[in-house]
């Protein structure tokens, strides 16, 4: 299939847009008519998202130049690159902030706007890779709302990949078209993606790469000089962010030593077939055993549907290319097989001879024995084997170095023809995309995750089923492949039909709601209110100091009314230092705890009556009675007061 940037209007992408905004409050029903007062998940992970995203809104407005220095794990620098920074997200999420002053609706507005967003990025990769606007609205349904993604739209450093189908929809215009703007423009959203998600920027650099690296294989010119020229000043300029915000991660990693170890990946098979949908909890009700959602160590199905148009394009792609094989010549496989078999029998009588010389051979792949001789009697009657059909073919393929020659001769044009054809057909390497994606996806030994863990930027990754994203988006390309040769030979109105029928079926397939939303609100105590009236710069600590992250993470929430430093944290990263200090404030207030305090330097400490086990307090407050001498009472109100540390002598 030619590639037709001419497919590509904006009208019709700003209807599409506007149906998968109706889609994504829809299918996210309750949480989307309340997205203020309510979560996907009230867990550590998404108090942090709310923390990230109110600083990156705070630190816009106070400090840009060092965002970076949150005031969170003090007193270490640069504790935003514990985590994921989601300053892309916050670009979108900090006008609701300053605004409405609720971190809990912009951090939802972020996570459905990602949402709305992905569904437009793969509508503009269709139509950029030459589809029908219809199936570009295919494509976009699927990687907006297939479950095995909207299922992580509350995980907001997986979930919002919003830009990675439009840096590979303007890198394919590059590729196929030329266009200066194509290729800097690709280099922006790459940014973009980069600053909105670190895991998002890895998933990305994959693909494109891959892109890039298929393309070249294949014939593509490098064409360097003319690459760089293209990308100009203007390209440097546009994805500079990404890095620059890469300079404090990798600063990070050099100072505290940050390493992500391997992790043994093992997901169950049910995994594969596990979505939270109605459709897919009814159909696998049927089916004895335990129910795969309850069994799923992941959620990896992406809908029977996109699976099916996924299969037609597949199908259509090697129908069309056998008949075009089959309409050229019936005896060109003659000559290929062939050479084949020449060059079996070299090989063959190779590896015998190694096996004479040396004694016996094993090749391995990535630890695993591809090929194995332990003596010459297997090699070499293979050689002989493939001599002998050679024999077979010497009338119509005779053994001519003129022969030899004028094969050499049309092998290169005609190579060159085939590979420019599969260049520009993107059914090939998105077949590819989501074949390597799913492997990663696999437990060893088919999966690849052992053997890929070390590239860059893959160690960071924590979990590789997050991959599935790579999986989502092939398959979404796939899909609407698939639906264009579905109708094609149909009339207009026919088609039209056909897509009307097409959405509702997917829709019905891929809805759950209502989803899972848990009441939430960010309350900052009257304690911490008071601290943001202090001229000062501060250091808090906040108690009790429990084993649970969600103490550290509520710690966090409450340093949002008044942005002091405080040594609490959560994030992917905590330095030893820090869970060394932890364990020792937990019997705060005693020597050590309030020792630790003051050469740490913190000036306040804040105590939580109602965040002590039940019994707990009164023991806690004649122990603060002993500590006067160290501990000044600044300030109380029912349920927390705050002290400064007295220094001592």
């Amino acid at each position: 299939m030619m590639n037709d940037m001419s497919r590509f209007r904006v009208p019709d992408t700003l209807k599409a847009a506007a149906l998968y905004g109706v889609l994504t409050v829809l299918l996210a029903y309750p949480l989307s008519v309340r997205p203020g007062e309510a979560v996907f998940g009230d867990n550590p992970d998404t108090h942090l998202f709310i923390w990230t995203l109110a600083w990156d809104a705070h630190a816009f407005l106070h400090h840009p130049l060092t965002i970076f220095d949150a005031n969170i794990y003090y007193p270490f620098p640069h504790t935003l690159a514990y985590s994921e920074n989601l300053i892309g997200l916050a670009l979108f999420s900090a006008p609701v902030q300053w605004l409405t002053g609720n971190p809990v609706l912009a951090m939802n507005v972020a996570a459905l706007l990602a949402c709305l967003m992905c569904g437009v990025g793969a509508y503009v990769l269709a139509a950029r890779l030459g589809l029908s606007s219809r199936a570009a609205l295919i494509c976009g349904l699927v990687f907006a709302f297939s479950p095995a993604r909207f299922v992580r739209t509350g995980q907001l450093h997986v979930g919002a990949v919003q830009w990675i189908p439009f840096t590979l929809a303007y890198l394919h215009a590059y590729l196929d078209h030329g266009g200066k703007w194509n290729l800097r423009l690709a280099a922006a959203f790459f940014a973009l993606q980069a600053l909105t998600s670190g895991h998002g920027a890895v998933f990305l650099t994959a693909a494109a790469g891959g892109l890039i690296a298929y393309r070249c294989l294949l014939g593509e010119p490098l064409a360097l000089t003319q690459r760089l020229r293209d990308f100009g000043l203007s390209g440097a300029l546009l994805i500079a962010p990404a890095v620059l915000v890469y300079a404090p991660y990798r600063r990070v990693r050099l100072e505290m030593g940050f390493r992500r170890t391997f992790e043994a990946w093992e997901p169950t098979p049910e995994s594969f077939l596990a979505a939270r949908t109605h459709f897919q909890g009814w159909l696998l009700s049927w089916f004895p055993g335990p129910h795969p959602n309850e069994t799923a160590t992941a959620y990896f199905f992406p809908g029977w549907l996109p699976l099916l148009l996924s299969a037609i394009a597949i199908v259509s792609f090697i129908w069309l290319r056998v008949r075009s094989w089959r309409s050229v010549s019936s005896r060109r496989w003659q000559p290929v097989l062939a050479s084949l078999l020449e060059l079996a029998a070299v090989l063959g009588t190779a590896v015998g001879l190694m096996v004479v010389v040396t004694g016996p051979v094993r090749f391995r792949i990535w630890g695993d024995v591809l090929f194995s001789a332990r003596s010459a009697l297997r090699p070499l009657g293979f050689a002989v084997a493939a001599i002998a059909l050679r024999i077979v073919l010497r009338r119509a393929v005779p053994f001519s170095v003129g022969s030899y020659r004028r094969q050499l001769a049309t092998l290169w044009p005609r190579w060159s023809a085939r590979a420019a054809e599969w260049r520009r057909a993107p059914t090939p390497f998105y077949v590819l995309l989501t074949l390597a994606s799913v492997l990663i996806l696999m437990a060893p030994p088919i999966g690849i995750w052992p053997h890929v863990f070390w590239l860059p930027g893959f160690n960071l990754i924590r979990a590789p089923g997050r991959f599935v994203i790579l999986t989502v988006l092939g398959i979404a390309v796939l899909s609407a492949i698939g639906f264009d040769r579905l109708v094609a030979r149909f009339s207009p109105r026919g088609q039209s039909w056909l897509t009307a029928a097409t959405v509702v079926l997917m829709l019905g397939e891929f809805a759950g709601m209502p989803l899972p939303a848990f009441p939430f609100r960010v309350d900052y105590p009257a304690a911490d209110r008071w601290l943001a009236d202090q001229p000062e710069s501060l250091v808090i600590a906040e108690f009790p100091v429990l084993p649970s992250a969600r103490y550290q993470t509520l710690y966090m929430l409450h340093s949002m009314a008044n942005w002091h430093k405080t040594v609490h944290g959560y994030s992917g990263y905590e330095a030893e230092m820090h869970t060394v200090l932890y364990n020792e404030l937990r019997g705060f207030p005693d020597e050590l705890s309030c020792r630790r305090l003051r050469e740490l330097g913190v000036t306040y400490a804040v105590v939580h009556e109602g965040l002590y086990p039940p019994g707990i307090w009164p023991t806690i407050e004649e122990r603060l009675k002993l500590f006067e001498d160290q501990l000044k009472l600044e300030y109380s109100t029912p349920g927390a007061r705050v002290y400064s540390l007295r220094k001592q002598p």
